[in-house]
């Protein structure tokens, strides 16, 4: 059996405006239940940003100490991504119940008044984010546009949400942005799913060590780039001076520019090249006191970060028994790393050390980009091996 499987996925779109890209991008293949579950999870990691500063302020904890609350929520994303494609199959019972268990505890969070059991919460929550992620990328893999879609879902829905989330922030608190998280999440249960065939991947996964080290890579991305995203709104409150408000429009940006990502196709052999855009951008966020700098970088951000992930996961599916099949690891992998990411990031911040929070998110990335040139470079000396012969 051959551990090569190809999709074509023709998704290079001729120029065209930011607008129309954008409804494009809501135009999916998948079933809206399915679309629906993944904006419930992006919603949820768009909302962090800004629900850290305010936990701390109304709790009376440190800042760098609120990056547990991220911690314990990705790291239950990470175990059920990981165990979800194992145990189960995707049925329509396991993603309802799924996005109802997010509600619950999101609503616990809101309720909460001790930083503890605001934890808890978290924890119950991203086990059922994690499943919803993995339904939603594994069944991805059944359209040839299928990834771009679902890609598109989380930077489209954080440039919708930022905005709204700031203003919540803004007039109200935490509990406001948790309760309307439960909401949404609620009404996403009134949507349609439709899996088609999708098999258990159980342990029957390819042994390409390329592989490994491509998850190994998406691990360290996501050490590198959650160490100084997670803080990106403490940042620019402290370094350059902006409101929660002005902050989340830098999100939307960083979100807008993603959607437009995901609707283009990363050239053969130039993932490594977004990785270092991303952890150019990750440097210039905290290095640099000007509020135009951090749009920009911002901006840059989220196209170089959604150009790169899917790029990596079509080399994934490229030596896979089949294309779901590391669709689950690959997601667990990131979540791990956004795990380690808020620690890391909680040491290198100490006491409003922005810059070297920065330098050192930037540093992580990049040997993140070097794993995947040297992935790229091997395979496509592989390929041209096989063409000579």
């Amino acid at each position: 059996m051959t551990l090569h499987t190809r999709i074509s996925t023709p998704y290079c779109f001729p120029q065209m405006s930011i607008p129309t890209r954008v409804i494009q991008a809501v135009r999916p293949q998948a079933s809206l239940g399915v679309i629906g579950g993944a904006a419930v999870v992006a919603a949820t990691f768009a909302a962090t940003p800004f629900l850290l500063p305010d936990v701390a302020k109304r709790m009376a904890i440190d800042i760098g100490s609120t990056g547990l609350l991220s911690t314990a929520q990705v790291g239950s994303f990470a175990l059920a991504s990981f165990l979800a494609g194992r145990l189960f199959h995707p049925r329509r019972r396991l993603h309802y119940g799924s996005l109802g268990l997010v509600a619950l505890a999101t609503v616990g969070s809101a309720l909460s008044t001790t930083f503890p059991i605001l934890v808890a919460t978290r924890i119950v929550a991203g086990l059922g984010m994690g499943t919803i992620t993995w339904i939603a990328w594994a069944d991805a893999t059944r359209f040839a546009k299928g990834m771009g879609d679902v890609a598109a879902v989380a930077p489209l829905t954080a440039a919708i949400a930022s905005p709204l989330i700031g203003l919540l922030i803004e007039v109200g608190s935490y509990p406001w942005v948790f309760g309307a998280l439960a909401t949404l999440a609620l009404g996403a249960t009134l949507l349609p799913v439709d899996f088609g065939e999708l098999p258990r991947i159980g342990r029957n996964v390819s042994g390409s060590r390329s592989n490994r080290v491509l998850l190994t890579s998406l691990l360290i991305l996501s050490v590198g780039g959650s160490s100084v995203f997670i803080f990106s709104g403490a940042t620019a409150q402290s370094v350059q001076g902006l409101s929660a408000v002005t902050v989340s429009w830098a999100l939307s940006l960083n979100a807008i520019a993603g959607v437009v990502a995901t609707r283009r196709h990363a050239r053969t052999g130039s993932a490594w090249f977004w990785f270092v855009g991303t952890a150019t951008a990750a440097l210039a966020v905290g290095a640099v006191t000007s509020s135009m700098v951090f749009f920009v970088a911002m901006a840059l951000w989220g196209f170089a970060f959604w150009m790169a992930v899917p790029a990596v996961f079509r080399l994934l599916t490229e030596r896979s028994y089949h294309p779901s099949e590391r669709m689950g690891d690959a997601q667990a992998a990131m979540a791990v790393g956004r795990v380690f990411g808020p620690i890391v990031g909680g040491l290198a911040l100490g006491a409003g050390q922005f810059t070297r929070l920065s330098i050192v998110g930037s540093a992580v990335i990049l040997v993140a980009a070097l794993l995947v040139g040297v992935v790229e470079r091997h395979r496509m000396s592989a390929r041209s091996a096989e063409d000579a012969e």
